[in-house]
């Protein structure tokens, strides 16, 4: 019953700090990045719970490489090469996340390494690595998740325009080939 629930918009910054003070109930955000910062609060492991809204039915999917498309056009050799560059340094990383942690902590000094590689094996895990991913590659969608994901949208966002097709939003033509994205 969402008449029961008060929705209160906080900033980024004062989210996890809310929460961890009792301030209000629940919070949403990445997992990966909510669950560390709570632990950093001092918030016991035992206490945090996460729901991923994939477990209970949101098909949406997360970050993705975007590009304009008259650049895209105009240079679609740079756009499939840097495509195909992010995609290999994705795949090294679900292969060796502890290598791609020791390149992280050479730019950042100041990180835990402890916890940035458990932030990332959790993030590979939960949406990186994923059973479609492993049998398809990265890099590419399920245009019937990605046409679940726009009804999904809908249903509390009024699209200035026509409601997007997948097709609208997503093109598979600067991939390398799928043998490329398996890990």
């Amino acid at each position: 019953d969402d008449s029961k629930v008060k929705i209160e918009n906080v900033g980024f910054p004062v989210r996890e700090p809310m929460l961890a003070d009792g301030k209000v109930d629940a919070i949403t955000g990445f997992s990966f990045s909510s669950y560390f910062n709570l632990m950093s609060k001092g918030i016991a492991e035992k206490d945090i719970k996460v729901m991923l809204m994939s477990d209970y039915g949101i098909v949406l999917y997360g970050n993705a490489i975007m590009v304009n498309p008259e650049y895209a056009k105009a240079n679609p050799k740079v756009v499939a090469g840097f495509v195909r560059a992010t995609l290999k340094g994705i795949i090294d990383t679900i292969k060796d996340p502890e290598a791609a942690i020791k390149s992280v902590m050479k730019r950042n000094e100041t990180a835990d390494e402890k916890i940035e590689l458990a932030r990332l094996k959790m993030s590979l895990k939960d949406n990186i690595a994923t059973p479609w991913a492993r049998a398809n590659g990265v890099g590419d969608i399920d245009e019937k998740r990605m046409a679940e994901s726009i009804e999904q949208i809908a249903v509390t966002y009024e699209f200035k325009a026509a409601k997007p097709k997948a097709s609208d939003l997503f093109t598979s033509q600067y991939l390398p080939p799928a043998a490329d994205r398996k890990f």
